[in-house]
């Protein structure tokens, strides 16, 4: 099993990589959603929702976080800061 769950998580950070996934903003609210950037442009995401294209969830959404689920596997994305100020 903890070959099959390696894999797993193989599998939901490949997808991140092969998208090109990576956390933009998150905007909370009764309805709280993500805001990836992707090689095909960005994407809002609820919670809940499948990410378009793939079979992986955005779980959760935090203040500069986000939970992807694929299956039983979870992966964090942390908002990065480019540019150093705000």
């Amino acid at each position: 099993q903890a070959i099959y769950e390696q894999k797993m998580k193989a599998l939901l950070e490949r997808l991140v990589a092969e998208k090109g996934l990576r956390l933009s903003g998150t905007l909370l609210g009764p309805v709280s959603v993500a805001i990836l950037e992707s090689k095909e442009g960005y994407l809002v995401v609820p919670a809940g929702s499948p990410i378009p294209g793939t079979e992986a969830v955005v779980r959760q959404v935090e203040e500069g976080s986000v939970t992807l689920a694929l299956k039983e596997e979870t992966l964090n994305l942390s908002l990065v800061q480019a540019g150093g100020g705000q």
